[in-house]
């Protein structure tokens, strides 16, 4: 079970969230995400035409000029929402055989000729009470040193790195092959969250939703009243589960070697996109949901799932598991269905 100092190096991570029905449609859809305020004026974020017409979620980077004030510098910022929120996605609590989340950056420019730049993106895991934007407590930003491995402020990341095509847990390269870019390319990150049938099911209870909620896009069961309901877990019964990472590159799905077993992605916290940029003159494309350009899972085609209703499958495989599953504490679930007694 998940206790309260849950860490990774010596900071507890944050404690998953409950969210509201429309907020659980856009974190299955991958719909309406935005990212916190760019803790420097040099670069922004912006929505253009494009983003505008797209179904999913399009934010492009402006690069910023090539001047002093963004040559040493290093600044990251993750969404507003997570893509795998953890007392309801897990695959402990679903009962599908896995959830992936996914997202693509598509990069447009990669710096100044003599003004050392790189971009890192992928997942976070918040620290305890971190909510802001990765700056300093004095206000300024870290100064850039090209040879330092990515590392959020604001918690642990798993990153893909332009600098050398790696892919970094917490600012320690992964032991891997290198996935190099170039301007025009479109690299994605994603992470498989799988289903554990050595591990007993996750005690869950069902809570009621929005009453005007549309059935079967914000919703996942319906109760023996009529009422529409989600599954939830409580956070002291979260417990981990195996996964795995893959890169695409142009949509070319490109696996590692085994698992990815880290401490901070196991399924038991919120994980958001979080996306860090040195140096000036960095830009591109973000791309979550419909607007990603992969059609595997946890890509285009789940989001287009989850955009006509069908948000609880989005992002999962079916079970394939028809036993009775026994939970801590008494009780049982059929075919990994969250009906245990006494929740």
């Amino acid at each position: 079970m998940l206790e309260a100092s849950t860490s990774v190096g010596s900071k507890a991570l944050a404690v998953p969230s409950s969210y509201a029905d429309s907020e659980r449609y856009f974190i299955s859809s991958g719909k309406q995400f935005h990212f916190h305020k760019i803790p420097t004026a040099n670069y922004r974020l912006a929505q253009t035409a494009e983003s505008i017409k797209t179904k999913g979620t399009l934010w492009q980077l402006n690069p910023s000029a090539a001047d002093d004030a963004t040559t040493n510098s290093t600044w990251d910022v993750f969404s507003n929402l997570p893509l795998f929120a953890a007392r309801y996605d897990s695959p402990l609590i679903s009962g599908e055989d896995s959830k992936t989340i996914y997202w693509e950056f598509e990069i447009t420019s990669a710096g100044y000729e003599g003004k050392p730049a790189s971009l890192a993106f992928g997942f976070l895991v918040k620290d305890e009470g971190s909510d802001a934007v990765a700056a300093k407590a004095d206000g300024s930003l870290r100064s850039n040193n090209p040879a330092a491995a990515p590392i959020s402020l604001s918690g642990p990341t798993l990153l893909w790195n332009s600098t050398d095509g790696g892919v970094y847990f917490n600012g320690t390269k992964i032991d891997t092959e290198a996935y190099t870019a170039q301007v025009g390319d479109t690299i994605g990150l994603g992470i498989t969250f799988q289903f554990d049938p050595s591990v007993p099911m996750v005690p869950t209870r069902d809570v009621l939703d929005n009453p005007n909620a549309k059935a079967g896009k914000m919703s996942k069961s319906i109760d023996s009243k009529g009422n529409k309901t989600t599954r939830i877990a409580d956070v002291a019964d979260l417990v981990a589960c195996p996964t795995k990472t893959f890169i695409t590159i142009n949509g070319v799905e490109k696996p590692f070697d085994g698992a990815v077993s880290r401490d901070a992605f196991k399924g038991i916290t919120d994980v958001f996109p979080v996306l860090m940029v040195s140096g000036p003159g960095v830009g591109g494309k973000v791309r979550i949901g419909e607007a990603v350009k992969f059609g595997g899972d946890g890509g285009q085609a789940d989001a287009q799932l989850a955009a006509k209703g069908n948000a609880g499958k989005a992002g999962h495989k079916k079970s394939l598991w028809g036993k009775i599953f026994k939970p801590a504490g008494g009780g049982s679930w059929t075919g990994g269905v969250g009906q245990g007694a006494g929740f």
